[in-house]
């Protein structure tokens, strides 16, 4: 057995810097653990019972690996030919030391319930072909979760080596065997420059078939795959990195009863999942206990047959200020593909999954090589913009209905019209005639006593105020969340904004159609006053409030209202002599308290 590097036969060089390699560098626990889960998962032999994947590090004595020390002087070869390109001339070196110990750390990962690996090494529409001896290239079909070759160049990312051995047990009772090593161009000992992949195997580097032939060290007893890196970047958090990549993207499989999965000694099934959630809740930006619960124990489950995607499900849920207002993404082969933020005020997460074959067909094409987004420019631009947002307009309107109105009745307080403050436009009517009465086009529907208690994120707040509630309520209970509002806000210290000066303003706000997200804001200055301001709109409810995220604001002429990156509005020039009057839309339509906040620009 002998590694084998082909003459380049005057093609061009390749260095070290490999594409498919470096997609998955950096975070290589994450990528090791999606890339070859989906594909034991999309290998499942017995669909009664789950796949199981076991993560197990090694030390591998030097002379079980076969021709290591060709490996070796490969490795010195390279170095020698890159020498004027320092991180690949320091990363061969490196390479040459560790190929030359006596122990050769390394990571088996091994699969079982799975078909192995089938075909030959020619037949080029089968897994065996397109997993060893092409680039780029993918047997998938259907809603499988690889669907590019790219996710095989994953374990070489992890390998201080950039070598891989594979060994397999296929469903056909073939035994197989070989050796990848995906290094840089370099001069052979004949004076020919070689390919940068060699294959270490049989004659003109075939693989192995034999059982008897493969190292007893790589043979496989039972059915499914081994892929064994050679140089595991291993350190001491090892496993608790694979077992916190596994449990963040797999925990709707193992949630399943599709997959088990052992890293190291760490057993995690179905069966003790929610613990280890639990336990993982505290590190970091680690979410996935909280997808989790919201699948398990949801406010809401809002079931559809879309259009494009036909059957889906989002499961949501409502809670506290940690959670991560975000969506886990998934489709049927049980991976979060990722998590897509969304707006609301209320503190939110939840679940979508599309487990039809048609939907998870259509997801599947808008997924990049790295298998974590859904990119409606994928494949081609704007290709898949309508399947975007049929999913997007679905959970937002879902979303919306987290805080329902309730039926109660407000208060009317006859006269309190006297107190507030108004545009001169604005008749001094009392608050409990109807609109009709006022001859009014604006929207004021009877608002609930109290919104059910949800938290929104804590922000610093921008001023002091003395507001009164909405329609005049006062009501710190959340009254006015009915659409309308009128404040008086006073100078006071700025969060973000701290270095500007802030105004002392009056304000009124009222919606002209919620259905929309249309409200209206008049503010004017208290004292004498002709500067430029920014203008902030919050949205508040109990003592914690969120800026509001507008889609687009004018001023009664029609004129576009600059939103700046942060937030605001502005730079708008307030004058004493003329209330401000603006129209805004909301970038998610709902009915909610407003505060109006001002600092000179």
């Amino acid at each position: 057995m002998k590694w084998l590097f082909a003459k380049n036969d005057g093609g061009q060089d390749s260095g070290f810097h490999n594409p498919g390699v470096e997609t998955f560098k950096g975070n290589f626990d994450r990528y090791l653990a999606r890339e070859l889960i989906q594909n034991s998962l999309d290998a499942r032999l017995k669909s009664h019972e789950p796949v199981h994947v076991e993560f197990e590090v090694l030390e591998l004595q030097r002379s079980d690996i076969p021709d290591i020390d060709s490996l070796s002087e490969t490795f010195a070869s390279c170095g020698k030919y890159w020498k004027h390109d320092k991180k690949a001339h320091d990363f061969f070196v490196r390479a040459q030391k560790l190929s030359n110990s006596a122990k050769i750390p390394a990571l088996k990962i091994g699969d079982y319930n799975t078909t192995g690996v089938l075909g030959s090494d020619t037949e080029r529409e089968k897994n065996w072909y397109n997993l060893i001896r092409s680039s780029g290239s993918s047997s998938k079909t259907g809603d499988e979760g690889g669907s590019f070759g790219i996710g095989k160049n994953a374990p070489f990312a992890a390998s201080q080596l950039r070598t891989v051995l594979y060994s397999t047990y296929n469903s056909a009772d073939q035994h197989i065997f070989q050796g990848v090593a995906t290094l840089a161009s370099h001069q052979l000992a004949s004076g020919s420059v070689a390919q940068p992949v060699g294959f270490l195997g049989g004659k003109n580097g075939s693989s192995i078939r034999s059982k008897s032939e493969i190292p007893k060290a790589f043979l496989r007893a039972r059915r499914g795959t081994d892929i064994i890196v050679l140089g595991f970047r291993k350190d001491e958090n090892w496993q608790k990195d694979l077992t916190y990549a596994v449990l963040e993207h797999f925990w709707p499989a193992i949630e399943w009863g599709d997959l088990t999965v052992k890293v190291g000694n760490e057993e995690i099934s179905k069966k003790n999942l929610s613990r280890l959630l639990e336990r993982f809740g505290g590190e970091g930006d680690f979410t996935a206990n909280w997808y989790y619960q919201a699948y398990k124990k949801p406010v809401r489950v809002f079931p559809a047959t879309l259009d494009r995607l036909k059957k889906v499900n989002l499961y949501l849920s409502v809670g506290d200020n940690d959670m991560p207002k975000r969506i886990a993404m998934v489709r049927r082969t049980g991976m979060v593909i990722f998590a897509k933020p969304f707006r609301a005020i209320v503190p939110f997460c939840g679940v979508f999954v599309c487990h039809n074959e048609t939907g998870n067909r259509l997801l599947r094409e808008m997924e990049p090589p790295r298998h974590d987004d859904w990119d409606p420019d994928h494949p081609e631009k704007g290709q898949n913009k309508p399947i975007e947002s049929e999913y997007v307009h679905f959970i937002r309107e879902c979303i919306r209905q987290l805080a329902p109105l309730d039926e109660a009745k407000t208060i009317s307080i006859p006269g309190l019209n006297k107190f507030l403050p108004d545009d001169d436009d604005s008749p001094e009517d009392a608050f409990d005639e109807g609109p009709e009465s006022r001859g009014e086009g604006y929207e004021r529907r009877p608002l609930p006593e109290k919104i059910p208690g949800r938290k929104m994120d804590t922000r610093p707040p921008t001023v002091a105020t003395e507001g009164l509630g909405s329609d005049g309520s006062g009501d710190k209970e959340g009254r006015n969340a009915g659409g309308s509002g009128n404040g008086r806000a006073s100078k006071g210290s700025s969060g973000k904004d701290e270095e500007k000066p802030a105004v002392a303003i009056r304000y009124r706000t009222y919606a002209t159609d919620i259905s929309s997200g249309s409200y209206i804001v008049t503010l004017r200055p208290e004292e004498k006053f002709n500067k430029k301001v920014n203008v902030g709109i919050w949205l508040v409810g109990d003592d914690q409030r969120s800026l509001a995220e507008i889609q687009s604001a004018s001023l009664m002429s029609g004129a576009k209202v600059p939103v700046n990156p942060s937030g605001l509005l502005g730079p708008l020039q307030l004058s004493s002599n003329t209330p401000l009057k603006i129209e805004i839309r909301l970038q998610e339509p709902l009915r909610a308290a407003m505060e109006i906040t001002a600092h000179e620009t």
